[in-house]
């Protein structure tokens, strides 16, 4: 696998430039969402909805399941307007049925959300006339420096669906026999109005059975050679297959084509479905997919790492082919259901660290239930959890109901099922999502607490809401993320951060050119540590499959510190005699020059190993992790300070000015934590 299995953060086994251009158009702020609907007196509240103050109910079905508002989809307008999609079943809730694609509006600087409109429905020849459109996929087009001409006006908000008829005599129930293809549709007013729908014939195939855009957001790219181009996920079924294609339009949705395809035959184990797209900082297309199973024991169903419901694929390519198919994330909590996915800061548009967010019930089994929404910092590589009820930067935050895992689901009352999320003008996120009915609070309370189709829900959240990790300083400009687990203390020059061997580690900021190359390079820090229990990592750079390529690790249990070069011309490990944990401080560097590591313990060469030439990191983003191993695994128990990186063999004498100096002139540098602060999200 060219990015392997996702490592799990382990406690268990577009901030976009279209974005910045529509802040530059005048984007109004969008304000806080008007007051939820009220709790009947007569109901007692036996379960959280620890956002209620920040959400609003913009579609309700009180009628379930004789009619409902499903897969909800939202992306923000040019003008600041954010708009709320969704399916309305007019005649039940089933797929397939008498369906129309309604919207939503909330003006820029509004607090109420404008009446539902219809955007598409029926047929070309009849609105009126019973059938299915769709699986909302919508995105906002934006002309973008450099992108090829197109022949959409900047701001135009193209709509991906699908479409099937439906018998006049039947319109309840789910056609699924019925020939279903891809249309577009568009506004060129932010949503005011729409075109009438246009059938994408050249994203279609008679032989193909059930097709699927969606449903959420489509996205656009906005870095390398391909930016300006729209993307879309698409499932569809050939004979005794199921297929996950990417399609893709250069000219702003006038024209698209097929891109990226897979097809995986029916029982396999591996059904990805229902996509949802990222673009990384590197420039590629993150692919995050629902993954279907079929049979299983309760056991085996109950648990992620035996049958995970997400998987993900890579396209480096913009789209047009993946890199190495999908792959199972093992660990990630959630049912066989749809899930968003939005990139909310990116290192190389300002941003002080990386942040692609996911929404998703968060139990592992139907029924679905607890929505909740979780964070990677690291590209996709390691999302928080939902293991504990903590309010921590491991875990995910919890949106609907009560998290404490010990309330069964139907006191919890919580169901939710399908959302989508958008990034607000003021960097917050708002999530749309399907839900219980508000004010059920149990089995005992009302009718329809069960459905999860009873209403779709609006909620806004901040950094703080969303268990964001402290910082610490980069001198480059940039800030390191820091874990739950660690703190400050007396250093050497000045203060330490100290890890207390269970939550504690340190993610160095991303950047999409590597900060250890092909090249010669130098790695320094101090460390203290008197724990001789355990294998304690230092720092672990790059890699995949839970391997770093270039790593450094105090283990007492065989009295030595351990470096290892996994690079392109060989590998090589350097040791030294003693594992120094004694509590006292001690420098530690690794130096490359030439394919030759060496490893120095206070100024003394501890180490030496030829043959690690060649480049230590490959095409896909990795992080550098101090205080763990890149799977999550050998945390430190000690304290460090004054870690560095530099693009260069530094000499014997250099080594000594950083340790007996702190020196900070040393040309080459390209990275430097000095430790002196954690700073607390928000500060």
């Amino acid at each position: 696998m060219r990015r392997g299995t996702t490592i799990v953060t382990t406690h268990r086994r577009l901030r976009h430039r279209v974005s910045r251009l529509a802040a530059l158009a005048g984007a109004a702020a969008v304000l806080m969402p008007m007051t939820a609907a009220p709790v009947a007196a007569d109901v007692i509240e036996t379960t959280a909805d620890p956002f209620r103050a920040k959400t609003t109910v913009v579609f309700s079905d009180p009628n379930v399941p004789t009619g409902c508002h499903r897969i909800p989809a939202i992306v923000r307008a040019v003008d600041g307007s954010l708009l709320a999609f969704a399916e309305h079943r007019l005649n039940s809730c089933a797929d397939k049925s008498n369906i129309e694609t309604v919207v939503r509006r909330l003006p820029a600087g509004a607090t109420q959300w404008l009446p539902e409109q219809t955007v598409v429905r029926g047929e070309p020849d009849n609105p009126q006339a019973p059938a299915t459109r769709g699986n909302a996929a919508p995105v906002v087009y934006r002309h973008l420096p450099g992108a090829p001409a197109a022949g959409a006006p900047d701001g135009r908000i193209v709509l991906l669906g699908t479409h099937n008829p439906v018998d006049p005599a039947t319109p309840g129930q789910s056609h699924g026999g019925a020939p279903r293809t891809p249309y577009l549709v568009y506004s060129d007013d932010n949503g005011v109005t729409w075109s009438r729908p246009r059938t994408l014939e050249e994203l279609d195939d008679p032989a193909w059975g059930h097709y699927a855009t969606g449903p959420v957001h489509a996205i656009q790219l906005t870095r390398g050679a391909h930016a300006g181009r729209l993307v879309a996920g698409v499932n569809y079924v050939p004979p005794g297959v199921r297929g996950a294609m990417l399609v893709y339009s250069d000219d702003g949705g006038v024209t698209w084509q097929r891109g990226a395809r897979v097809e995986y035959p029916l029982g396999r184990q591996l059904i990805p479905q229902e996509m949802s797209l990222v673009e990384q900082a590197n420039g590629d297309v993150f692919v995050w997919a629902r993954q279907n199973w079929s049979g299983g024991t309760d056991e085996e169903e109950a648990d992620p790492d035996i049958r995970p419901h997400r998987a993900y694929a890579i396209s480096k390519d913009g789209g047009q082919t993946y890199d190495s198919g999908f792959t199972l994330l093992r660990g990630f909590e959630a049912p066989p259901v749809q899930s968003a996915a939005l990139r909310l800061r990116a290192t190389d548009e300002g941003d002080r660290y990386n942040r692609i967010l996911t929404s998703a019930a968060s139990v592992n089994v139907d029924p679905r239930s607890r929505m909740t929404i979780r964070s990677t910092f690291d590209e996709g590589l390691s999302w928080q959890t939902v293991d504990t009820p903590a309010h921590s930067s491991d875990e995910g935050v919890q949106v609907w109901g009560d998290n404490n895992r010990d309330i069964s689901v139907e006191d919890c009352a919580c169901y939710g099922g399908y959302s989508d999320m958008v990034e607000l003008p003021n960097g917050h996120v708002g999530l749309l999502y399907e839900r219980t009915r508000s004010g059920c609070w149990s089995t005992r309370t009302c009718a329809g607490t069960t459905d999860y189709r009873a209403e779709i829900a609006f909620v806004v959240l901040d950094d703080r809401d969303l268990h964001t990790p402290s910082t610490t300083p980069d001198v480059p400009g940039r800030s390191a993320l820091v874990f739950e687990g660690v703190t400050t203390t007396r250093g050497v020059y000045g203060q330490a951060l100290a890890f207390d061997g269970q939550r504690g580690r340190v993610q160095v900021p991303y950047r999409t050119a590597p900060v250890l190359g092909s090249g010669d390079f130098t790695v320094s820090t101090w460390v203290r540590h008197d724990d001789d229990t355990k294998d304690q990592v230092i720092f672990s750079a790059y890699g995949q499959d839970g391997e770093a390529k270039v790593w450094l690790r105090a283990e007492p249990g065989s009295d030595r510190i351990r470096g290892m070069v996994n690079a392109a011309g060989g590998s090589v490990a350097v040791m030294s005699a003693g594992a120094y944990a004694d509590g006292a401080w001690h420098h530690v560097a690794l130096r490359r020059q030439g394919g030759t590591v060496t490893l120095f313990v206070d100024g003394a060469q501890a180490g030496v190993a030829s043959g690690a030439g060649g480049a230590v990191t490959g095409d896909d983003p990795a992080p550098i992790y101090l205080g763990q191993g890149l799977d999550g695994a050998n945390r430190f128990h000690g304290s460090m300070d004054e870690f560095r990186i530099y693009d260069r063999a530094l000499s014997t004498a250099e080594l000594t000015r950083l340790r007996t100096g702190d020196a900070n002139g040393i040309p080459g540098r390209t990275a430097h934590l000095p430790m002196d602060a954690v700073i607390p999200p928000g500060a």
